[in-house]
């Protein structure tokens, strides 16, 4: 039988542990078009939190359009990743894929056959203009504002992880030419996701960051304790195993709600364990296996920290 927890990211359609509250809370922001800035610890399950709200929003007609900017490495990037992203919503739709080429001018998308499971294709783009650096931002969300306007019940735009363009070069004017056209957007809700809430903090409230006070401040909580629980067992009873609710208490208390935990040791659990009924020893086995694979981490995070860091 099928391991009924995840060790990766969530996908849209798996069971999900409450979020009921939040997932209401955002999409009602995202049909009033408000701009929302989400942050949490990582491993907090925002990705898959806000995909899900792109997914309810989707079967109203609003169009999704999510952008990761980890790892991004320029501001040509930036601007790429936008044109990708509207691109790719539109590749099965050749008209509107052709439309969208027409006004976001600045970029030609670019189809390349693969034995991609879903598609059997992936899509980017390529520049079509000279401009670069500050003026390509600029050309690409002008004419991503005007490709909008045209759509009645909008369109929700996530930028994953945004703080990583503080690290870019210019990354105040950065801010400032993608807010200049973000504020005239009247068409679209902007959710900005991340999860070093310091730098998020500084973007928004900031008073001379050009986006300052633009976006309602949204912290995703840990995981409720009670609903946590009845998760856990209702999951290992999904998968053909019974799991007493005090062992399913111990494992929220150990992690104290984070839910990538919550997901990633009773998946540990459920693999090691031939019995049909989870016990104490299962529960020690699990953390032990978990701590063992993720124990390299722990000592790359240690060996980039100063003996001062480390003794605080």
């Amino acid at each position: 039988m099928r391991n009924p927890f995840y060790s990766t990211e969530l996908p849209v359609t798996a069971p999900f542990c409450d979020r009921e509250t939040e997932l209401k809370e955002l999409i009602s922001h995202a049909e009033n078009r408000a701009n929302v800035v989400l942050y949490s610890p990582r491993r907090y399950g925002k990705t898959s939190l806000v995909k899900r709200v792109q997914a309810g929003l989707a079967r109203h007609n609003i169009v999704p359009v999510y952008i990761d900017f980890f790892g991004v490495d320029s501001i040509e990037t930036v601007a790429q990743k936008l044109a990708v992203a509207l691109y790719s919503h539109y590749s099965k739709d050749l008209p509107l894929l052709r439309k969208a080429a027409r006004i976001l001018s600045s970029w030609r998308p670019v189809i390349t056959m693969k034995p991609d499971p879903e598609s059997g294709f992936t899509i980017s783009a390529e520049p079509t203009v000279r401009a670069r650096g500050l003026d390509l931002i600029d050309e690409t969300f002008a004419q991503f504002g005007k490709f909008t306007e045209g759509h009645k019940k909008g369109f929700h735009v996530v930028f994953d992880e945004f703080q990583e363009i503080t690290q870019l070069q210019n990354s105040l004017k950065i801010e400032g030419t993608m807010r200049s056209h973000i504020q005239g957007h009247s068409h679209v809700s902007y959710f900005f996701v991340g999860s070093r809430r310091r730098v998020l903090m500084d973007i928004f409230s900031g008073n001379k960051r050009p986006f300052y006070k633009s976006a309602i401040n949204y912290h995703l909580s840990e995981l409720p304790r009670e609903e946590a629980v009845a998760f856990i067992v209702k999951r290992f009873a999904s998968g053909g195993k019974t799991c007493p609710d005090n062992i399913a208490a111990r494992i929220y208390d150990l992690v104290s709600g984070y839910p990538y935990y919550i997901q990633r040791i009773p998946y540990s659990i459920y693999e090691i364990t031939d019995d049909e009924h989870i016990a104490r020893d299962d529960l020690a086995r699990g953390l032990s296996q978990v701590y063992e694979e993720e124990k390299p981490v722990y000592e790359s995070y240690l060996q980039a920290m100063t003996p001062v860091q480390i003794r605080l």
